[in-house]
């Protein structure tokens, strides 16, 4: 499968005792905090002109009342709609982001004076552990704050561009923090894949102690650390490699979950099907070893992804009570990953 190239985020902390237990809870537990968009920093999150939408509504409501009552109903439906689009923007929550590690004025103000640390999470693996409830959102930066029309609420894709001009777009004078914004329904704590987290930097005043507790809690992980330095001669922030104190400590979250009876139908496939069916095999055992897997409910090719001689499996598993997950294989895939795990090849 077709892979994207990965972005990285990154969360500053500032290693504050008062925070420092908190925030480090929350890279053991694998979860991030979403932040009620009247409660962040900026005061004018959200702002956005309305003029032109309320002058839109009125001259339809004026326009549609002189024709019939009906058409007044259908306004007022539409008018109902699109408050419901503007709740659905102050039930989110908002989980910031910067895409660079090494910014100045960030590690003085969010960093702790560089007394703190930078997590840097894999954007789209952060985000799609929960698709339906997250989406990513680059911020832009204007001069003037965000109009809203009456055709943004009642587009198809109405909640997403609201999310746009209410929730991503900030003044000029915040460009500096190049930030990208989880959005989540609602606000609140969220649990995401603990392999989000690759990287860690740490500031340049960094203590010891916080750089010990942090590889501590993502131990097993295989989390890349880095110390932030800069040359006496220059303003510029720069890393080098930390060795990771905890790298002998057993891997994180390691399982080998149940297949379910039946998931596997070898009986009924097609023809052209059969020569491949060690892969379902193949599929439903690197699924199991996937850490959130509890059990293997269902293996076979996908009709809708798969082209001829080239068949796409499908692996479905059960994350949590009533949670299934999906995922795809080319044949490629499979040979790599089965590989990687260092079984026999005999074993199915």
């Amino acid at each position: 499968m077709n892979t994207p190239p990965k972005r990285l985020a990154f969360k500053y902390r500032s290693g504050d005792p008062a925070t420092l237990a908190r925030d480090l809870a929350s890279l053991r537990d694998a979860t991030f905090y979403a932040a009620d968009r009247h409660t962040l920093n900026d005061p004018f999150e959200g702002r956005f002109d309305r003029g032109p939408l309320d002058s839109q509504f009125d001259a339809i409501r004026g326009l549609v009342a002189a024709v019939t009552p009906t058409a007044s109903i259908f306004l007022e439906a539409v008018t109902a709609a699109a408050s419901e689009v503007l709740e659905f923007v102050d039930k989110s929550g908002v989980f910031s982001l910067s895409y660079n590690p090494l910014q100045e004025l960030i590690w003085a103000h969010y960093g702790g004076s560089h007394r703190g640390y930078c997590v840097g999470y894999d954007l789209e693996q952060l985000v799609e552990f929960e698709p339906s409830v997250h989406q990513a959102l680059d911020v832009q930066y204007s001069n003037v704050a965000p109009v809203l029309r009456a055709f943004d609420l009642i587009s198809s894709e109405s909640q997403v561009d609201v999310l746009k001009k209410m929730l991503g777009v900030k003044s000029k004078p915040w460009a500096y923090e190049e930030e990208v914004r989880v959005i989540t329904v609602p606000p609140g704590l969220h649990e995401h894949d603990y392999r989000a987290v690759k990287v860690v930097y740490f500031g340049l005043r960094c203590p010891e102690g916080t750089r010990s507790a942090v590889m501590e809690v993502l131990a097993g992980r295989g989390v890349a650390y880095k110390q932030v330095t800069s040359q006496a001669s220059s303003y510029a922030l720069h890393t080098k490699e930390l060795p990771d104190q905890f790298e002998s400590a057993p891997k994180y979250r390691q399982t080998v979950a149940p297949i379910s009876v039946g998931a596997i139908y070898p009986d009924y496939l097609k023809p052209e099907q059969k020569q491949y069916a060690g892969y379902l095999y193949k599929a439903a055992e690197i699924v199991r070893r996937e850490p959130y897997c509890q059990e293997v409910t269902n293996v076979d090719f996908s009709g809708s992804e798969s082209k001829p001689g080239k068949p796409i499996i499908y692996v479905h598993y059960l994350r949590a009570p009533s949670k299934y997950v999906k995922r795809l294989f080319s044949l490629s895939d499979i040979d790599k990953q089965y590989k990687a795990l260092g079984l026999p090849p005999n074993d199915v």
